[in-house]
């Protein structure tokens, strides 16, 4: 049985284990990390008997009208299971979301097989590279654009590190950069939830920050590698965008997966719907895959959405 639980009902230990036993476990989902990256609003859950599956329901209200979000920083939400959730289980999930939710926009995970929402989903593509071959053969895979950006990096005297004391520098790179573009929808509320982020991954060993200086010992660009459980995730990264010549976001990443090639992991660069940024993974050979998100606004419900979202852009 399928039944909904308030956030101030679920129980935190049998909720972390039906996380990090599912077939696709994160630490992002786990509760503490739920209600740090949701601060500001709530999270509820439909839960199958006594968490054999669980499905986090981020909440949010606008003007009294409560709808499911994705929060930003979560590479992957969805149904978590010890098996692949197959068609009828994920439809049976959602037709238990309550329809006091007017808005739908929920992240799923890979295995989640979404076949009989076609019409109530969207396909986002991400790219992951395996770290498992030694460095020589990772590299062989780059694209010779990639391979010869790198190789243009290295003229830069550019040096590699990591030390978790540049988060606040990171942050501030993308703010004061990548942040300012129009279509990137973070607000000013959304950044301290990403430091406290870091700092509870930091102090469960779950994050490394890694950094570029140039020849004048300047930070021109930053990443935060999430070590999940079964994967790396390429979670936020700020650049220095007069610095771009220097194509520090290569040196790093290369730097990064020379380091780390012949592990288990896998590198998972997360999504974009920017082409130039699927390009840049894809030159590190990346390979696509796509992963399904709802999009639902019930029938009656459509045209008073288009409204209220046409007025509050």
């Amino acid at each position: 049985m399928i039944r909904f639980v308030k956030h101030t009902d679920i129980r935190p230990e049998k909720w972390d284990e039906a996380i990090l036993r599912s077939q696709s476990p994160t630490v992002l989902a786990t509760h503490g990390f739920l209600d740090t990256l949701t601060a500001g609003s709530t999270w509820n859950a439909l839960i199958l008997d006594d968490y054999a599956a669980v499905l986090p329901l981020p909440e949010r209200s606008k003007m009294g009208i409560p709808y499911i979000y994705t929060p930003f920083f979560l590479p992957q939400l969805g149904i978590f299971s010890p098996t692949p959730t197959d068609a009828e289980t994920t439809l049976a999930f959602f037709n238990n979301i309550p329809a006091k939710y007017k808005q739908i926009d929920l992240l799923l995970n890979t295995t989640n097989d979404a076949g009989l929402l076609k019409n109530e989903t969207i396909q986002l593509v991400s790219h992951q590279l395996s770290l498992q071959k030694p460095y020589e053969q990772l590299q062989a895979d780059f694209s010779q654009n990639t391979r010869r950006n790198i190789k243009d990096a290295q003229k830069h005297s550019l040096t590699y590190f990591e030390d978790e004391s540049i988060i606040e520098d990171v942050i501030h790179l993308f703010k004061q950069n990548k942040g300012k573009e129009k279509n990137v929808h973070y607000g000013n509320d959304d950044y301290p939830i990403l430091q406290k982020a870091t700092q509870k991954l930091i102090d469960n060993q779950n994050l490394l920050v890694a950094g570029v200086l140039n020849a004048n010992e300047k930070l021109v660009a930053g990443a935060f590698f999430l070590h999940d459980y079964t994967k790396i995730h390429f979670w936020f990264s700020g650049r220095d965008d007069a610095a771009s010549e220097g194509k520090p976001m290569f040196f790093l990443l290369d730097e990064y997966i020379r380091r780390h090639a012949g592990s288990d992991k896998i590198l998972d660069f997360n999504g974009s719907s920017n082409p130039n940024v699927a390009r840049l993974y894809r030159g590190f050979g990346g390979m696509p895959y796509s992963i399904p998100m709802i999009h639902h606004t019930p029938t009656l419900w459509q045209l008073p959405m288009r409204i209220y979202r046409f007025f509050s852009k």
